[in-house]
C-alpha cells in the first residue's frame, strides 16, 4: 500500500493509543499469573498479536475484546509448534526464557527482518545455563531445550534491554534464587524499569543494585486487572507535529510510567520547545526550535522523528549514541537519512547517529520509501507538514507493526490522504 499525503495534519484532539511496550509486558505477566487478569485498553498491532499467538501456543487462554483482553493460565506448557514472532523483537526476546519454563525442545522463528536481529546474548546465556540449542540459520530459526534453571548469570547491558526483560519474567518462577549481573553499563534503563514496575504490580519483586539484579525464586504472579497507559513512542510523532505548527491536544498520556520515549519532552524543551501539561493531557506549542546535540542511548526509538525535527530546526544538530538504530526493522540511520535527503534536508550519517543542519522547508512532490519500517513511515508523514507539495510513501502498511490506525488518526487531525 502506498499513501499520498495531499494535505498534512493540522489540528484536533487525539486520544493517544495504548503503549505497545506496556501491552507486551502486561500480556506476559498475565500469562504467568495464577489469577484471571483483565488487561484494559490494550494495543492491538502486529507485534502484540504475535505475543498473544505465542502465549496461546504455550497454553495460555486469551480472549480478545475491542477494549480489553481476558487472560487465564495454569502454567506454561510445552509445545512442538514453531513459535513464530513475525517481526517483533520484543515478542522473541521476551518469550524465549518464558517458553523455556517448560520441558523439552521449543523452536522460535520470525520473518526475514527479525532473522537479521542478533540473539548473541541468549546464545551466551544458553551456554551459561547448560541448555542445548541448535541454530538453523544465522540467528533464526533456533531450537532450544528447556527447562531454564536458576543460577548466577552474566549478560551485556548495552546490546538490548529485551534480553534482560525476558529473564526477569522467567527467573522469579524457578525454585531457587538467581542473580543477573551486567558486564557493561545498562542502556535503555527505562525499559528495564518499566518491566520491573509491571512485575511489581503483579506481586513479583526484583532488586537491582550496582549492575546486579537479585531475583528471589518461588514467586507468584497475581493481579486481577491492569490498564495500559498511552504510548509516548507513538505520541512522539504528534508532539513533534505540534511543535512544527499543528494545533493539537493529546490525551491519555501519563507521565512517569517508565516509558523511555517520555524523554522526548525534555529533549524538545532543550531545543526551546514548549508544552502545556495537565491531568494526562499534553498540548505542544508551535515553536522555532534550535539545533542541539541529542543523546539517544536511552531512547533510540525516537531517532527518526528527532531527525525530522532537527532537520527543521535552526542551526546544527547531532544525534549521537544511536547505533542500535542500525539493527531495528531497518537500518534507521541510513533509512531516515536517505529519505530526508530526498526532501532536501542537509543530513549525513555518522557511525552511531547523524549530523544535521536545519532548513526552513522541505521539497514536495517526491516519492519516499518506507524501508518496511513503521517508524520511518510515521516520521515521514510528519515531515510532510513542512513540504511545499504532496509526498508519497511506498509500502506504508509497515505501520501495522505498531500503530495500525495511524493514518486514521492522521485524518482525524485534518490530514488528507489518498491510499494507492
Amino acid at each position: 500500500m502506498d499513501v499520498l499525503i495531499e494535505r498534512p495534519l493540522s489540528e484536533g484532539k487525539l486520544e493517544v493509543i495504548p503503549s505497545k511496550s506496556l501491552t507486551h509486558r502486561a500480556l506476559i505477566a498475565a500469562g504467568l499469573s495464577t489469577e484471571k487478569c483483565i488487561i484494559k485498553r490494550p494495543l492491538y498491532s502486529d507485534d502484540t498479536k504475535a505475543t498473544i499467538t505465542i502465549l496461546r501456543q504455550l497454553g495460555v487462554e486469551i480472549n480478545e475484546f475491542s477494549d480489553h483482553i481476558e487472560v487465564s493460565s495454569t502454567g506454561i506448557k510445552h509445545t512442538e509448534e514453531v513459535l513464530f514472532a513475525h517481526e517483533s523483537g520484543s515478542t522473541l526476546r521476551f518469550l524465549v526464557p518464558v517458553a523455556l519454563l517448560g520441558n523439552g525442545w521449543v523452536t522460535f522463528d520470525g520473518l526475514p527482518g527479525l532473522r537479521k536481529r542478533p540473539l548473541s546474548e541468549y546464545i551466551s546465556l544458553f551456554k551459561q545455563m547448560g541448555l542445548e540449542y541448535e541454530l538453523l540459520g544465522e540467528n533464526l530459526p533456533i531450537k532450544i531445550k528447556g527447562p531454564i534453571v536458576p543460577g548466577d548469570y552474566h549478560l551485556r547491558g548495552d546490546i538490548s534491554s529485551q534480553f534482560i526483560t525476558g529473564l526477569l519474567y522467567a527467573l522469579p518462577l524457578l525454585d531457587n534464587d538467581s542473580t543477573l549481573t551486567l558486564d557493561t553499563h545498562l542502556e535503555s534503563k527505562d525499559y528495564v524499569d518499566m518491566t520491573i514496575s509491571v512485575l511489581k504490580s503483579f506481586g513479583v519483586e526484583i532488586r537491582y543494585k550496582n549492575n546486579v539484579f537479585y531475583i528471589k525464586g518461588n514467586q507468584k504472579y497475581r493481579k486481577n486487572a491492569y490498564e495500559i497507559s498511552g504510548d509516548f513512542s507513538q505520541a512522539s510523532f504528534f508532539l513533534t507535529a505540534g511543535i512544527l505548527g499543528a494545533n493539537l491536544t493529546l490525551t491519555k498520556l501519563e507521565l512517569n510510567t517508565h516509558q523511555a520515549d517520555e524523554r522526548i519532552l525534555e529533549i524538545i524543551e532543550s531545543m526551546n520547545g514548549n508544552f502545556i501539561i495537565e491531568n494526562g493531557t499534553i498540548k505542544p506549542i508551535k515553536t522555532k526550535t534550535e539545533g542541539r546535540i541529542i543523546d539517544l542511548s536511552q531512547a533510540p526509538d525516537i531517532g527518526p522523528i528527532m531527525a525530522v525535527l532537527c532537520a527543521l530546526s535552526d542551526g546544527k544538530s547531532e544525534i549521537i549514541n544511536a547505533s542500535r538504530l542500525r539493527i531495528k526493522e531497518s537500518d534507521r540511520i541510513t533509512a531516515i537519512t536517505t529519505e530526508l535527503k530526498k526532501l532536501g534536508a542537509k543530513i549525513s550519517e555518522t557511525k552511531d547517529g547523524m549530523k544535521i543542519t536545519g532548513v526552513k522547508i522541505f521539497k514536495g512532490n517526491v516519492t519516499l520509501d518506507s524501508w518496511n519500517d513503521h517508524r520511518i513511515v510515521m516520521a515521514l508523514s510528519i515531515a510532510a507538514m513542512k513540504a511545499d507539495g504532496p509526498i508519497r510513501i511506498t509500502h506504508a502498511e509497515a505501520i501495522n507493526k505498531s500503530y495500525p490506525t495511524f493514518f486514521e488518526d492522521y485524518m482525524k487531525l485534518k490530514g488528507v490522504i489518498k491510499y494507492e
